[in-house]
């Protein structure tokens, strides 16, 4: 079938501009596949505070909308007429009609990027266990083809408790290394009175609830242990506790040696690892399941300190492109960074490294081809499988 023949939706529960992993590998893998001259569309939750989307990208308001979730009952009817649905996983009201459509037509192939588990306290995290427990199974057993990230994580998620093995591909996520790539950024250190000589670390992530995994907590509890030393943090994102983050930086005596940059655009974002002698990682959960960021950092040619969970290991592999440590372990933390800022040698090794290990296994295009492939194999079972009704 012509590529311009063929229809693909993607659906997903956050879309640019809102800053996340899952959003933006859709949005790397939607507007790849439409250069590549697919009719690729987008499927995502009304955001109200985006005023212009391009034509193929459809905000559906829910009718409940919680956070990153909502019940769209419409996208039953709104995904006719696609030859193929790629459901970015997790998407709680957004999954359910997908399937439905799946189980009750047969019309369409189905591909799902599982992209984590998801964790929760109290009232949250017990409907997580019960749609992990009831619902989940039946969600999985009728997709045609799973993608995850690694085999690392699909081994230690939900996904690893279901007879599934055998309908799971490994596609890792990409990274533009043309964007991201080694330098220096002299004007933003001036830009935020950072000494030209002060070993600066840095931190991407998003400070909202959604993202309260990310630890930042445990790292500010680390460089408390290294005051004694010369660094300077800056943190890259942005969010509702912004500012509580920020209260308890200065109640930890880091204020003056900790840069909020905020959200930063797309082009300025690679400017800010070009800023940084190390990348900072501390996820305290599973539902950091590869991590993107220490892609972008490794293709920058600066290493990582991650927490050593299934999927980010696969990225950020220990004494090679960056250090591992015990997730919330914030003695570990320090101990991994002190180790770069007393052995610069040794962080430029690692960072040269990563950034060779970025080109080698995370360029985007091979990636893309991998999954093209994986479109025509589904097609081609859903072709057969019309043929046979």
């Amino acid at each position: 079938m012509d590529k311009v023949q063929i229809n693909i939706a993607h659906v997903v529960c956050t879309y640019p501009p809102y800053r996340g992993g899952m959003g933006n590998v859709a949005h790397e893998y939607v507007e790849r596949l439409r250069a590549r001259g697919y009719n690729v569309h987008v499927f995502t939750i009304q955001d109200k505070e985006v005023e212009d989307d391009p034509r193929y990208v459809h905000r559906i308001p829910g009718i409940i909308q919680i956070g990153n979730a909502g019940v769209l009952p419409s996208l039953f009817h709104r995904l006719a007429g696609f030859d193929l649905v790629h459901l970015h996983y997790p998407f709680f009201g957004g999954a359910e009609p997908v399937i439905v459509r799946k189980a009750m037509t047969q019309d369409q192939g189905l591909v799902m990027t599982y992209h984590m588990d998801n964790f929760g306290a109290g009232v949250k995290g017990a409907l997580f266990s019960a749609h992990r427990r009831l619902l989940f199974p039946w969600l999985v057993n009728r997709v045609d083809r799973i993608l995850v990230s690694s085999m690392d994580y699909a081994k230690h998620c939900a996904l690893a408790e279901l007879d599934v093995m055998d309908r799971i591909e490994e596609h890792p996520f990409g990274v533009d290394i043309e964007r991201f790539h080694p330098g220096e950024d002299h004007e933003l250190r001036v830009h935020h009175a950072i000494s030209q000589d002060v070993p600066v670390l840095l931190f991407v992530g998003g400070l909202d609830e959604a993202h309260v995994f990310k630890g930042l907590p445990v790292l500010f509890e680390a460089l408390k242990l290294i005051l004694d030393r010369d660094w300077h943090l800056v943190i890259v994102g942005d969010g509702a506790l912004k500012e509580t983050y920020r209260e308890n930086a200065s109640a930890a005596g880091l204020g003056s040696r900790i840069t909020f940059a905020g959200s930063v655009s797309q082009d300025d974002l690679p400017r800010y690892y070009r800023l940084a002698a190390m990348h900072v990682f501390p996820s305290t959960k599973r539902a950091e399941s590869f991590g993107l960021v220490a892609l972008e950092a490794a293709a920058s040619g600066i290493p990582s300190i991650a927490s050593e969970l299934p999927g980010v290991r696969t990225v950020v592999r220990d004494g090679d492109t960056g250090l591992l440590v015990q997730p919330g372990d914030a003695v570990a933390l320090k101990k991994a960074i002190m180790t770069l800022l007393e052995q610069p040698e040794m962080c430029s090794r690692l960072g040269l490294s990563a950034r060779v290990n970025a080109e080698s296994c995370y360029n985007w295009e091979p990636l893309m081809d991998r999954l093209e492939e994986t479109y025509d194999s589904v097609l081609g079972q859903q072709a057969k499988r019309s043929y046979r009704v």
